[in-house]
């Protein structure tokens, strides 16, 4: 199975049913591909692009050639001589635009096959939806489409049933292992090991590479300036609400750090043992605010910061989230028990 996606990690399940679907020539039409971000979705669309096409090492080429800039800017791209086509949100959604730009080729293309990524699917509004539903109900027998999505409840449940689903996991304990020890553009922030990696990306590699960033080693201090300023502040949300994030994946970075050292400070609260904290460099502080967060306190401010991490993969705007956030967690520390429920 090695090698059949060859820049995708783990996923050898979804990797062998497609496998065997080619081998049959029975891959569908619409393909799904639904999970959290960072197990590699995106990048296994590419590679079945390119095993689809037979112009994997050009699409690989053109797409190592353009900046990140570039893609995100570029709201259709076309790649290995517009074989390949790659749609993505525009902003916060994907645009009717971008679909009328496809279909528009699409009726002139030859017999060579063809392949339209649709990345963040779940980003499209119900008028876009049912423009492509139209398309997916007749396809062409030389196109395939592959929609990506980490919400898949959020697409239109006609769309979930003209195409099949593949589900992409986080990685076992024993492939994340060789993850790691494979890529050499992995560097370990301040305090952590693989084993902390491990729990704070709950085995998603996309996760590790951007906690093992070059600002990475800042990141469980930071997050403890968060929750002893919730602990020990009258007014965390004036405190607090003038934070700014440039954009959504630092945010979400920030956010999952702040889960896993309050996860820590629940732990010590609720045990007092530290010989299962994961953040070690900032055990001392976690150990001096746990007791505050005993019982329903420390359950309902994690609950509140799960709530938040669903909101950033639905695409809520940012600063209403961080001031849910806020005001949540500000009430909880105060106690008032009737505004949180």
């Amino acid at each position: 199975m090695a090698g059949f996606f060859p820049h995708v990690e783990g996923q050898e399940k979804v990797q062998k049913e497609i496998k065997r679907l080619l081998e049959e020539d029975r891959l569908p039409h619409t393909l799904i591909f639904y999970g959290d971000e960072g197990l590699g979705k995106t990048t296994a669309a590419l590679d079945l692009s390119g095993i689809l096409t037979g112009k994997a090492e050009k699409l690989m080429n053109e797409l190592a050639e353009l900046s990140e800039e570039e893609r995100q800017k570029t709201p259709v791209l076309t790649l290995a001589d517009e074989q390949v086509w790659y749609l993505h949100p525009v902003g916060m959604e994907l645009k009717i635009e971008q679909f009328r730009t496809f279909l528009s080729a699409m009726a002139s293309f030859d017999e060579k096959p063809h392949v339209c990524i649709i990345d963040e699917a779940q980003t499209m509004m119900d008028p876009v939806a049912n423009a492509l539903l139209k398309t997916l109900e007749e396809p062409e027998g030389n196109v395939h489409f592959i929609l990506i999505t980490h919400d898949l409840d959020a697409l239109l449940p006609t769309i979930i049933s003209r195409g099949e689903r593949f589900g992409f996991l986080p990685l076992s304990e024993n492939d994340y292992d060789s993850f790691i020890h494979r890529r050499k553009d992995i560097h370990f922030p301040r305090g952590m090991d693989e084993k902390i990696l491990f729990q704070l990306s709950e085995g998603n590699p996309g996760i590790t590479l951007e906690v093992c960033d070059e600002g990475g080693s800042a990141q469980p201090e930071s997050a403890m300036d968060f929750w002893e300023t919730v602990t020990g502040s009258d007014r965390p949300f004036s405190t607090l609400s003038s934070m700014e994030f440039k954009e959504r994946k630092d945010f979400l970075k920030m956010l999952r750090w702040i889960l896993l050292v309050g996860r820590d400070i629940y732990v010590l609260a609720e045990t007092g043992n530290p010989a299962s904290l994961r953040c070690v460099t900032v055990a001392a502080r976690e150990k001096r605010i746990a007791p505050f967060w005993q019982g329903e306190k420390g359950e309902e401010a994690l609950l509140a910061l799960k709530t938040a991490e669903t909101a950033v993969a639905r695409y809520i705007n940012i600063k209403n989230i961080w001031d849910m956030i806020l005001i949540t967690l500000e009430h909880i520390q105060k106690g008032e028990k009737e505004w949180i429920r």
